[in-house]
């Protein structure tokens, strides 16, 4: 379940539902349209883009006292980390860790792209 997204080279994915809007698109290109999302991200930016990346592992890293890396790995093998009593807390604290992870990996995402097409990149999404 979930919104799609898709790049002019074909890849397709899906935003995190729930925690991720579509306008996630537009921290990373430029609005070309009225109707449907449709960003582009400028080859050229490629290493603004990388640095942005980094930057948001390293804050992540900081916030919330653990890699993007190895919260990735928790949360693909087991969902949800908290065996703790304050569920309340955990689970916002859970929603904001998603939020900033689903970020980096569309950005984690449109770098490789970038990198491999090596011209500008062109992302649909739904709205």
């Amino acid at each position: 379940m979930g919104r799609v997204y898709t790049f002019d080279t074909g890849e397709t994915g899906k935003f995190w539902f729930g925690s991720q809007p579509t306008s996630d698109l537009l921290e990373f290109g430029n609005d070309e349209s009225e109707s449907r999302v449709r960003v582009c991200v400028y080859f050229e930016e490629l290493k603004e883009h990388k640095k942005k990346v980094e930057n948001l592992k390293k804050k992540f890293q900081e916030r919330f006292n653990i890699s993007y890396k190895v919260f990735m790995k928790v949360m693909n093998k087991k969902g949800y980390m908290s065996s703790s009593s304050d569920k309340q807390t955990q689970t916002k604290k859970w929603s904001k860790m998603c939020r900033e992870a689903s970020l980096i990996e569309l950005g984690d995402k449109i770098v490789k792209a970038l990198k491999n097409k090596q011209d500008d990149l062109y992302i649909e999404g739904e709205i």
